[in-house]
């Protein structure tokens, strides 16, 4: 499937691409997602704009119509970087569903498609870079390194509190990520992976509520992925991203189903890892149940006919 393909298939109200002057051969394209995130959308676009590098990038800035003043704030900085940004005005008619809610899938492949350089850069808009020298760094690695197809670093968390803390371990090594790692237990932070640009089939993201997971564990059939052992991305965990908004019962929903489309997605091999990690987490709603958490308790009742499918199949 093309971008013409897409739109046809699914676009209802044409997207609004806002006049620039973007150059058409960037080698990096950095793919911005934003909704009703006015408070944060500057930080992200400040710390994608400092950026030093060699070479030309584009930012794809794609707003989903947001009520807080987010898209506001984005025609701003259209106009003000023509030679960078590149401004998308969605519209909520647009939204695909996935497993029957309303996501930001739209917009996120729409970046995709439009995105013109070798290689390609994720920051959701409530996320943020803060070293200048990020691309340059995961450019060079990708380039010197070419059975690598993406490149991540560690992160530290803007937490609740307004506290800001390293997630990741400190290290002083490149830390090699495989498929099989990814299957067992996700480690990379979306805002800091930068991979190489190619037909990525849509299908893959229909069955899928996670699609970055999705994204790179399809990449990593093509080869490895590595973590950086730098700290350049603030992960905004605010609870208002998708997951972390979501109650047990939804997140449970989500959490099974992602397993059940990834081993459609993979071959039989790998089946069993993936389950595995479908088993655990059905193991720890059970724990939280048994010390009568409520909460815990009826995400396991109103899932048990997927639980059932799940162990069975």
């Amino acid at each position: 499937m093309n971008l013409e393909d897409f739109k046809l298939k699914y676009q209802k109200q044409p997207v609004i691409e806002y006049a620039n002057s973007v150059k058409e051969s960037p080698l990096v394209s950095v793919c911005v997602g934003t909704y009703q995130h006015a408070s944060y959308i500057k930080d992200c676009l400040e710390g994608i704009l400092m950026q030093k590098t060699t070479f030309s990038f584009e930012i794809l800035l794609g707003e989903d119509a947001s009520t807080d003043g987010a898209r506001e704030i984005c025609i701003e900085y259209a106009k003000k970087y023509p030679d960078k940004i590149k401004l998308f005005l969605h519209h909520r008619e647009n939204n695909i569903k996935i497993n029957g809610a309303f996501s930001g899938r739209f917009n996120f492949i729409y970046n995709l498609f439009n995105s013109k350089g070798k290689y390609i850069a994720l920051c959701d808009g409530d996320d943020y870079w803060i070293d200048p020298f990020k691309l340059q760094e995961q450019v060079n690695f990708l380039e010197q390194n070419t059975s690598n197809i993406l490149c991540g670093t560690e992160v530290s968390v803007f937490q609740k509190n307004g506290n800001i803390k390293e997630k990741t371990q400190k290290s002083t090594t490149i830390k090699l990520v495989h498929l099989e790692d990814v299957l067992k237990n996700y480690p990379f932070y979306t805002c800091t992976i930068v991979f190489k640009n190619g037909p990525i089939p849509m299908e893959l993201f229909q069955d899928f509520n996670a699609g970055d997971h999705a994204l790179i564990s399809y990449l990593l059939q093509f080869g490895n992925g590595v973590i950086l052992p730098k700290v350049t991305t603030v992960y905004n965990f605010h609870g208002n991203g998708i997951s972390s908004s979501l109650n047990h019962e939804r997140y449970l929903y989500h959490r099974l189903n992602d397993r059940k489309a990834l081993i459609k997605l993979h071959k039989p091999y790998f089946k069993w890892i993936i389950k595995k990690q479908g088993l655990v987490i059905i193991w720890n709603y059970l724990k939280q149940a048994i010390r009568w958490r409520k909460e815990f308790i009826n995400a396991l009742y109103s899932n048990r006919k997927l639980i059932i499918k799940y162990i069975l199949n």
